[in-house]
């Protein structure tokens, strides 16, 4: 989805204010969340490399943050532009977005378009098809799809019946954030590595993960370098003028959609209205009443009526 962040004066206030009260960003805001996972500093590469380990189930030494913007291969195709696009260490590539309630009717399609376009970007003109590498396609979201408890579903290519696997060549990988609620009953070290990163997305939002954070003792490293790099990014002005700018860019979307809705809605039952006017109207013509009469009762013009006439 395109997008401008418009920054005025108001939102250049609020950030100031925010970096003056000792604030944290929201990680929960899909701006903040690319920054952080995305900027070319140790501890971002730090999270980076330990989010997508918990995410794909082995170990990630090295990740290189890509250009977002993917190329579509025909003239009038779509062109998407990633949240974060990179590169493991043994040629792999990852995308890895964060979805608000805003695309939750699409997220699926979104997902398999992206891993079809990573896949067929993957290779250049004359490799063979046996170095293609692992694609995996990451959404975060705030919404849940599946009907069950579970926080992280994988998905790959299987046999419908027998559901064997062709391959794990391609995987996407759904994180539902509203299914934390589950993990927030748990102890502190009974936490997996991606319940933890999840739960460090909410805590800007929900106190119980906040306080969940603050007793896992535990994973000091992980918990000092998030901190660490959440801080320097909170004491930056510009980071909260993009967050606050998306906020009400987020905002004024739903706003409009609201408005549309209301405004069809007036516009049916106005529609409504007047069909059922001319229809009263044709039978008083039938009945042989006075045009004055009719437009009298029906708050339709004389003109009208003798047009029906």
């Amino acid at each position: 989805m395109k997008y401008q962040i418009i920054i005025d004066e108001e939102i250049k206030e609020m950030a100031a204010e925010a970096v003056a009260q000792g604030r944290k960003l929201n990680l929960k805001n899909d701006i903040v969340f690319k920054s952080f996972f995305s900027k070319e500093c140790k501890e971002s590469a730090y999270c980076r490399r330990k989010l997508l380990s918990a995410v794909i189930g082995r170990t990630v030494a090295e990740t290189k943050v890509l250009n977002p913007e993917l190329l579509p291969s025909r003239n009038d195709g779509k062109f998407p532009r990633l949240d974060i696009h990179c590169k493991l260490e043994d040629g792999s590539e990852v995308d890895i977005e964060l979805q608000n309630s805003m695309y939750n009717d699409d997220q699926i399609k979104r997902s398999v378009y992206y891993a079809a376009v990573l896949t067929h970007n993957a290779l250049t003109a004359g490799e063979q098809y046996a170095i293609l590498p692992h694609i995996y396609q990451i959404m975060f979201m705030d919404f849940t799809v599946t009907e069950d408890k579970r926080l992280h579903h994988t998905y790959t290519f299987k046999e419908r019946t027998d559901q064997r696997e062709l391959s794990d060549i391609v995987q996407i990988h759904h994180i539902e954030l509203p299914k934390i609620t589950e993990s927030l009953k748990k102890d502190a070290q009974e936490l997996s590595e991606l319940e933890f990163w999840s739960i460090l997305i909410l805590s800007a939002e929900n106190e119980k993960a906040a306080k969940l954070l603050k007793n896992l003792a535990a994973r000091k490293e992980e918990i000092g370098m998030a901190e660490a790099l959440l801080t320097t990014m909170s004491q930056d002005q510009q980071e909260w003028e993009k967050q606050f700018g998306y906020e009400r860019f987020v905002h004024d979307c739903i706003s409009r959609e609201k408005y549309a809705y209301t405004q069809g809605i007036s516009k049916g039952i106005a529609q409504g209205e007047r069909k059922r006017a001319l229809e009263a109207a044709r039978r008083m013509l039938h009945d042989q009443l006075p045009a004055e009469l009719i437009a009298k009762y029906t708050e339709i013009t004389v003109d009208e009526i003798l047009q029906l006439q």
